[in-house]
C-alpha cells in the first residue's frame, strides 16, 4: 500500500488504498498489542521524507522510540501517510512539517470544490489556506481540527457555514472573503480566540444576535455586504481595534458603534447614513474615520473632542456647514471635504491648513 501511494495515478485506487492504510492504523492504535508496535516501528524506519526523518532522529535522540506508545507512532505515520497522499493529489502542495506533525497546510490554486477528507486527521494542524478556490461548503470534521489557528477560505464559492465551526476554540484568524455568505451560524460567536474576522464582498444582510461574545476580536472587515443594522451586542466588542462597515446599507451611526472606546479605524464609506450620533465622541481612540459617500446634511460639534483622530474623510455627502470644532482636532493631518454643498468655505479652514493640516475640498 506504501509503494501505490507512491507510485500510482489513479485517484480511486490512491483514494482507497490511503483510506485502508488509516483503518489499519486506526485498529492497531487501539489494539495496543506488542505485534502491531513492531508493525508501526518498522513503517517508521521505512519513511523516507526528509522532514520527517529530522523530526524522528529528534524524537530518539530524546528517548528510544520502543517506548513510544501506539498513539504517538500511529499519530507519525498517520501524518506521513496523509501529506503521501495529499501531494499525490496536489502537484506543488505547500507545507511545514514540526516534530513529524503536519502543522500547516496551502492548497491555494488547486481547483478544489470540496476539503479533502485526509485533513481530518491531521490533528495537530495549525494554519489552513484554501484560497482561490471553487470550495461550496465546509465539512462539519471541521471541528476535528482542535489546534487550528488561522483558517483562511478567501475566494470560494461557500454559501454557509458549519455550526461545528464554533468548536475551534483555538482559532485567532478566519478569513472569508469574497464568497456566497447571507448568514453567520450563532455558533461562530463561540469563537472565544479570534482576533481576526474578514468577511468582505459576501452577501450579509445581518449578524447573529450573539456577535458581541466575540470579546477579543481586534480587526473585523464587512465591507461590501447588504447589512442594515447591526446586533445590539456589537456594543461589546471593546477589543476591536478595525472596524471596516463601507459599502453596506446602514442608515445611522448607531450606539453599539459609539461604545467602541478602542476603534483606532472606523470605515463607513458608501453607506446609507443620515445622521451621525453626538455620542461620536466617545471614540476616544479613533485615529481614522472614513463617512465618504454617506447622505449625512450634519455632522455633531461633538466630532471636536476626538483628539487622537489624524484622518477624517466627510466628502460625497450632502454638508452644508461643517462644526468649527474640527479646530480643536490638534492631531488631524488630513481633512476631506470634497463633493458636498457648501455655500461658502468656512473661514477656519485656512488656519488649519497653516498648522499643517491637509485640506481637499
Amino acid at each position: 500500500m506504501r509503494w501505490t501511494l507512491n507510485h500510482e495515478e489513479s485517484l480511486t485506487i490512491l483514494s482507497t488504498t490511503y483510506n485502508s492504510l488509516i483503518s489499519i492504523l486506526k485498529f492497531i492504535e487501539k489494539k495496543e498489542d506488542s505485534f502491531g508496535k513492531l508493525a508501526l516501528l518498522q513503517e517508521i524506519d521505512q519513511i523516507k521524507d526528509r522532514d520527517f526523518k529530522i523530526g524522528i532522529e529528534i524524537l530518539k535522540s530524546q528517548s528510544d522510540v520502543k517506548d513510544c506508545s501506539h498513539s504517538k507512532l500511529t499519530e507519525i505515520l498517520i501524518n506521513y501517510y496523509s501529506l503521501m497522499y495529499l501531494k499525490k493529489l496536489h502537484f506543488r502542495l505547500k507545507y511545514t512539517i514540526e516534530d513529524c506533525r503536519i502543522v500547516e497546510l496551502n492548497f491555494m490554486f488547486k481547483g478544489l470544490t470540496k476539503l479533502p477528507i485526509a485533513i481530518s486527521y491531521l490533528l495537530n494542524l495549525r494554519i489552513l489556506s484554501l484560497r482561490y478556490n471553487q470550495i461550496t461548503e465546509i465539512p462539519e470534521w471541521i471541528s476535528n481540527l482542535h489546534y487550528l489557528e488561522s483558517l483562511n477560505l478567501n475566494i470560494n464559492n461557500i454559501n454557509n457555514l458549519p455550526k461545528t465551526l464554533g468548536s475551534l476554540q483555538r482559532l485567532k484568524e478566519l478569513t472569508l472573503w469574497k464568497n456566497e455568505l447571507q448568514e453567520l451560524p450563532s455558533s461562530i460567536s463561540s469563537l472565544k480566540s479570534l482576533r481576526t474576522l474578514n468577511l468582505r464582498l459576501n452577501q450579509l444582510y445581518m449578524l447573529p444576535e450573539e456577535f458581541g461574545n466575540l470579546k477579543n476580536l481586534e480587526e473585523l472587515n464587512l465591507h461590501d455586504n447588504k447589512l442594515t443594522n447591526l446586533p445590539i451586542s456589537f456594543s461589546s466588542l471593546k477589543s476591536l481595534k478595525k472596524l471596516n462597515l463601507s459599502w453596506n446599507l446602514l442608515t445611522t451611526l448607531s450606539k453599539p458603534i459609539t461604545e467602541l472606546t478602542s476603534l483606532k479605524l472606523l470605515d463607513l464609506e458608501r453607506n446609507e447614513l443620515s445622521s451621525v450620533s453626538p455620542s461620536i465622541d466617545s471614540l476616544t481612540s479613533l485615529e481614522i474615520m472614513n463617512l465618504c459617500d454617506n447622505k449625512l446634511e450634519s455632522i455633531p460639534e461633538t466630532i471636536g473632542k476626538l483628539k487622537n483622530l489624524k484622518i477624517l474623510n466627510i466628502s460625497r455627502n450632502k454638508l452644508r456647514k461643517i462644526p468649527e470644532t474640527l479646530q480643536s482636532l490638534e492631531g488631524l493631518e488630513e481633512l476631506y471635504l470634497s463633493e458636498n454643498n457648501f455655500e461658502i468655505i468656512p473661514h477656519f479652514l485656512k488656519k488649519m491648513e497653516d498648522r499643517g493640516v491637509r485640506i481637499l475640498i
